[in-house]
C-alpha cells in the first residue's frame, strides 16, 4: 500500500469527526443496500474520495479494495489507500463496482471527473447534496439536481432516489449507473439475490 499523507493532529481529528457525524446516516446505509444488490458478484470495488472514511469496509465479500483521494484515502489491513488526484491519477487497472460519495460537487472539472468514474467501472453509486443552496463550504456546484447530475455523466442514470436524514432538512441524492446497460431496471427477483446484511444475524443452518 502507499503511505498514507502525514497529517496535522487537527486534521486527523476533523477527519475523524466528519465520520463520527455520518457513519449512521440513511444514505449510506441505502448505498451499502444497493451495493450488496448490483455488486453482490463483485471482486473489487474502488471508492473515490473517501476522505478517511472506512464505510468500504462493509463491503466485507468483495476481496479487492481500493480507496482514493487527493489527501486522506483510507487504508487498513484489507484496503490500499492511493493518494492522488483522480483525474491525474493511471489507476492501471478496471474496478467491478465503485463508489464517489459527496465527491462531486467539490470538483471544478466535474464532467470530465464523471466521464471517468464510468470508464473506471461498470456499475457505479454516487451520492450528492440534492439542492442545497449555493455558499457551501467547498462546494463549487450547489445547487444539484437530476438535470445537473445527468449532464456530468452525458446520461441518466439506470436508479435515483433522494434521502433525507432523520431530524434533518438538507438531503441527499444517490444514483446508479450500469455502464453497459443503461436502460437496465433492476427487478424484485434481483434484489432477491442480494448479498446478506451485515446488520442482521444470519439464521442458522
Amino acid at each position: 500500500m502507499n503511505d498514507s499523507p502525514i497529517l496535522t493532529p487537527n486534521a486527523s481529528e476533523e477527519r475523524r469527526s466528519y465520520w463520527d457525524r455520518r457513519a449512521d446516516s440513511l444514505y449510506l446505509q441505502y448505498v451499502y443496500f444497493l451495493a450488496r444488490v448490483v455488486g453482490r458478484e463483485a471482486l473489487s470495488v474502488i471508492d473515490v474520495g473517501s476522505n478517511e472514511c472506512p464505510y468500504i469496509e462493509w463491503l466485507d465479500w468483495i476481496p479487492r479494495k481500493l480507496s482514493v483521494d487527493i489527501d486522506a484515502p483510507y487504508s487498513s489491513a484489507t484496503v490500499e489507500g492511493r493518494r492522488g488526484e483522480f483525474l491525474a491519477l493511471e489507476i492501471g487497472e478496471r474496478f467491478d463496482l465503485g463508489l464517489c460519495l459527496q465527491v462531486l460537487e467539490h470538483v471544478p472539472d466535474v464532467s470530465a471527473f464523471a466521464r471517468k468514474l464510468l470508464v473506471t467501472t461498470p456499475h457505479l453509486i454516487v451520492s450528492v447534496p440534492y439542492k442545497w443552496e449555493a455558499g457551501h463550504a467547498e462546494h463549487v456546484h450547489d445547487p444539484v439536481d437530476e438535470v445537473k447530475l445527468d449532464a456530468w455523466f452525458g446520461r441518466k442514470p439506470n436508479f435515483r432516489l433522494v434521502v433525507r436524514e432523520p431530524f434533518f432538512r438538507k438531503r441527499r441524492m444517490i444514483a446508479y449507473f450500469d455502464r453497459e446497460n443503461p436502460a437496465r431496471r433492476i427487478g424484485k427477483a434481483e434484489v432477491q439475490q442480494r448479498r446478506p446484511s451485515q446488520l442482521i444475524p444470519r439464521r442458522p443452518g
